[in-house]
């Protein structure tokens, strides 16, 4: 093995033209790749007419209108769909505070006590608490009676 880096084969004949009897040659380079020589280099010399550039223009008009067309649609129906989704939160809102207002008037203090004594309780004289941190009670536990 040799310390030199491997290097591609150069083409020995340039692409430089050549003065000959007053006019230009071309020299073929020389090709290392078989690819390349199935690979046409040569230009076309047909010129389209113009009635095949018209109707490429018109193609052109005609699938970009289609197009446009395509997005406005999807554009419309998104909207519809944001306006129906609107409409159902705006329901749902209205449905969540009533919904609230109800819950808030049934756990007010008054009604609390109306449906308490529906139930046959009466309030308690003197209330006692519990101090949580230290189990302890606070106040003077005496018996409720009906006679209040």
């Amino acid at each position: 093995m040799s310390a030199m880096p491997a290097r591609a084969p150069r083409a020995t004949s340039t692409t430089m033209p050549k003065r000959a009897r007053g006019h230009l040659t071309r020299v073929k380079p020389l090709v290392l790749d078989p690819i390349i020589e199935a690979i046409p280099v040569s230009v076309p010399k047909g010129k389209a007419s113009t009635r095949t550039f018209a109707f490429f223009l018109c193609g052109m008009l005609v699938a970009g209108m289609l197009l446009l067309l395509m997005v406005n649609t999807i554009a419309a129906q998104a909207s519809f769909q944001k306006q129906s989704l609107q409409n159902n939160l705006s329901h749902m809102t209205a449905t969540r505070q009533q919904l609230e207002g109800e819950v808030a008037a049934t756990e007010s203090p008054e009604n609390l006590l109306n449906m308490a004594n529906k139930m046959g309780m009466i309030p308690a004289a003197t209330p006692v608490f519990i101090r949580l941190s230290d189990q302890k009670i606070l106040g003077q536990r005496i018996a409720a009676s009906a006679g209040n």
